[in-house]
């Protein structure tokens, strides 16, 4: 009885089929299972006699490999190993990049390949800090220091802007009570009035509608061909359904919320605000006369809008 000892996985550079090779016979040639042609298995030791030890503070030795594995993964595999040998060493500066890709080029991969691993690598510690940005809609001093401290290591930039860069300005309002930037307009501001924040959004409210009626009636005859007499009625079913209005820019200035729309336009005073409620999909605000009106929007708007809004009034 034969026992199957360590196997590893091949790919036939003749038909580019996958195939099973025991750890005994790796170094050797190999006939393919399906095309019936031979092909060297070659080692995936990517060490040479009579290496020496890398000294302190140094980049390590290139070592070019003589024989390479056929399958991608494995040559993957032996520069995800450098990499981690470099990292090691301190961080992923000129010099260790130069090196990385060198390496890559030897064992017959793309520079390119470098490049997706680092920033598979920068992601995957970035992750857990992301999504605690993304929870909290804060992008707090911390998380910038360990984010800077992540780019060092890497070698690379984050990208700090969309829905992180308003966090950020989320964060210094609502702790620092830090105002943003105010922003330029080509809107007839009053006098001193500043504008602070704007965004693309559709402008609702409910509008009452009928859905056909409700109630019943019984028809009698009258005596007089061609008249009945009718008793009972009909009641409208009402509803209120949720109605676009205009689509356009809700600006946030330090007097009102002004909405400049493709058909409509409104304007609501800060002072007349007395509550608002923050969606998944918008902002409702809440007014002391007339119908509330809800703008559609991501919830990192929406909050930010009424911070801005508290803070302004």
């Amino acid at each position: 009885m034969h026992i199957m000892g360590t196997q590893y996985d091949y790919t036939c550079p003749n038909c580019s089929q996958e195939c099973l090779v025991e750890e005994a016979f790796v170094g050797q040639n190999i006939r393919c299972p399906s095309c019936s042609k031979d092909f060297f298995a070659s080692p995936l030791d990517n060490t040479s006699p009579g290496s020496t030890p890398t000294p302190p503070g140094q980049a390590p030795h290139l070592t070019v490999i003589d024989k390479l594995p056929f399958f991608k993964s494995h040559r993957r595999k032996l520069l995800e190993e450098k990499f981690d040998e470099l990292l090691k060493a301190g961080h992923i500066d000129d010099n260790a990049e130069q090196v990385l890709v060198a390496f890559a080029v030897s064992i017959n991969l793309k520079p390119s390949d470098f490049t997706e691993l680092r920033q598979e690598r920068f992601a995957a510690e970035y992750e857990p800090i992301k999504r605690g940005i993304e929870a909290s809609m804060w992008l707090t001093d911390e998380d910038i220091e360990a984010q800077h401290r992540l780019e060092e290591k890497y070698g690379m930039k984050a990208n700090f802007a969309g829905e992180a860069a308003l966090c950020r300005l989320i964060y210094l309002l609502e702790s620092k009570g830090q105002l943003p930037t105010p922003i330029s307009t080509d809107l007839m501001l009053a006098a001193k009035e500043t504008a602070y924040y704007n965004t693309i959004t559709t402008w609702h409210q409910t509008r009452v509608s009928n859905r056909g009626y409700s109630g019943t009636s019984v028809s009698i005859p009258s005596g007089i061909s061609g008249v009945r007499f009718r008793f009972g009625g009909y009641t409208p079913i009402k509803s209120e359904e949720m109605t676009p209005l205009s689509s356009g820019l809700l600006y946030v200035t330090s007097k009102r919320l002004l909405f400049s729309g493709d058909r409509r336009n409104t304007t609501i005073s800060l002072t007349k605000i007395v509550d608002g409620h923050l969606y998944a999909d918008g902002l409702r605000i809440e007014k002391s006369t007339g119908k509330p009106d809800f703008f559609s929007m991501a919830p990192v708007q929406g909050r930010f809008i009424l911070g801005l809004v508290g803070k302004l009034k």
